[in-house]
């Protein structure tokens, strides 16, 4: 936690930090919303661009990849741009990455702009865990996590009905418009609603490029193994070499990061038993949602 952070702890919380709060659910839920969504509709997608079957889940993959290289960023993000400047930034980013989406006339186009907007919604994931400790004293972060954890979890169950529902009723580019008027409307009542910090210029020259080249090699490696193992085989070649590639980079990441005098990620805080169980069941969580998503797929 902050100083900043440690110092409105202690305050009394206001109704424009609910609000603001309120605004960083909306933009989680609509960033996990996003992959349920397209999943149930990539048949549709298919047919309008023309792209052929086994290049599809790349669709999926792409959002994939680019979320979960943003999720660890995003505590250097936040720390770097604040977290009024980074939310707002990302949420807006978002919406244009999703209009672009909707604007996609090839396979190509749409594979890049799902890249963004994984990108980007992946930085609103984190962020909203992150908020309940920074807005909230000790006493109501129970009840804000339980919000948080109500929506991240709701959004995935009533993702593949609302797909549906658009795709039968209206077009495949409504998957990604549907974005649109809540992005803007968080983005501009979180604008005014969080507080106002200031922003570090010297988090950027402290940013451990090594360090975020190796665990996005790695997270990279580990997601696409992942995605053509069931194809090719766990023992294929091709599988084979990403996951030596993901053990690689993933241990000389875990070596940098623990030397670095200002860590991209401090792991040390898995010396906290509590910690690492409660990433332990978020992990558990993500491979069921992971799952459910590649059978949609």
């Amino acid at each position: 936690m902050t100083v900043a952070g440690e110092k409105r702890a202690s305050d009394i919380v206001t109704p424009a930090i609910w609000t603001g709060f309120a605004m960083m659910c909306v933009g989680m839920f609509m960033a996990i919303l996003d992959v349920q969504v397209a999943a149930t509709s990539l048949p549709t997608i298919q047919q309008a661009l023309n792209i052929p079957q086994d290049q599809m889940s790349w669709i999926q993959t792409a959002y994939l990849i680019a979320e979960i290289i943003a999720i660890p960023l995003t505590g250097f993000l936040m720390r770097t741009l604040t977290m009024r400047w980074m939310f707002t930034i990302a949420v807006l980013l978002f919406t244009l990455a999703s209009i672009a989406c909707a604007a996609s006339g090839s396979f190509l186009s749409l594979i890049t702009f799902r890249i963004f907007q994984g990108f980007f919604g992946g930085t609103l994931i984190p962020a909203v865990f992150s908020a309940v400790f920074l807005l909230f004293p000790m006493q109501l972060q129970p009840l804000a996590a339980t919000v948080a954890g109500v929506l991240a979890v709701l959004a995935p169950t009533i993702g593949p009905i609302v797909g549906g529902w658009i795709t039968e009723t209206y077009s495949w580019p409504w998957l990604f418009l549907i974005n649109v008027l809540p992005g803007l409307l968080t983005a501009s009542v979180a604008w005014m609603s969080l507080p106002k910090d200031s922003i570090s210029s010297r988090q950027i020259r402290n940013l451990d490029v090594s360090s975020l080249g190796l665990g996005a090699t790695a997270l990279a490696g580990l997601e696409v193994a992942i995605k053509e193992a069931p194809n090719r085989g766990w023992t294929s070649s091709l599988t084979v070499s990403l996951l030596c590639l993901f053990a690689v980079t993933a241990l000389g990441f875990v070596f940098r990061t623990l030397r670095a005098p200002e860590p991209l990620v401090n792991l040390r805080t898995f010396r906290d038993r509590n910690f690492t169980i409660g990433c332990l069941l978020s992990f558990l969580l993500g491979m069921g949602l992971r799952l459910r998503s590649a059978r949609s797929c």
